[in-house]
């Protein structure tokens, strides 16, 4: 056997391989991207309840008392920047998801101990030219 026949009979099993995974790869993209991504003109709701909206998110939060895990079941989950100070923030944003505006959003501020310090509203306002 020769080195160009050597090479002919493992090109063919190889590039079969090479498209398997490449398919798979474009798959496993598309299956992570979900629905939420093809649904971009959508309001976002911000909490897990419907009742709940940014004026009325601050009503069942006493400062310096309630905890975050009263928060997680008053609210649901929101988007959390932790700080090396021990101090976290969660944000929650709503509104429309088109880029020519900024959404509305509450902003919780926890100490290191878990307890919330200070909240605050931040409206929805569209973006500048």
């Amino acid at each position: 056997m020769t080195v160009a026949m050597i090479a002919a009979m493992t090109a063919q099993p190889l590039r079969v391989v090479c498209r398997s995974v490449a398919s798979a790869g474009c798959l496993w993209l598309a299956g992570c991207a979900g629905p939420g991504l093809f649904n971009m003109g959508a309001d976002a709701p911000a909490f897990s309840k419907p009742a709940v909206s940014m004026q009325n998110a601050g009503d069942t939060i006493v400062i310096g008392k309630t905890t975050k895990a009263e928060i997680m079941a008053a609210l649901g989950a929101a988007t959390v920047i932790n700080f090396d100070s021990g101090f976290e923030v969660w944000v929650y944003r709503a509104g429309s998801r088109a880029p020519s505006e900024t959404k509305a959003e509450f902003v919780i501020l926890f100490t290191p101990g878990g307890i919330v310090k200070k909240t605050r509203v931040r409206p929805a306002s569209p973006a500048r030219s």
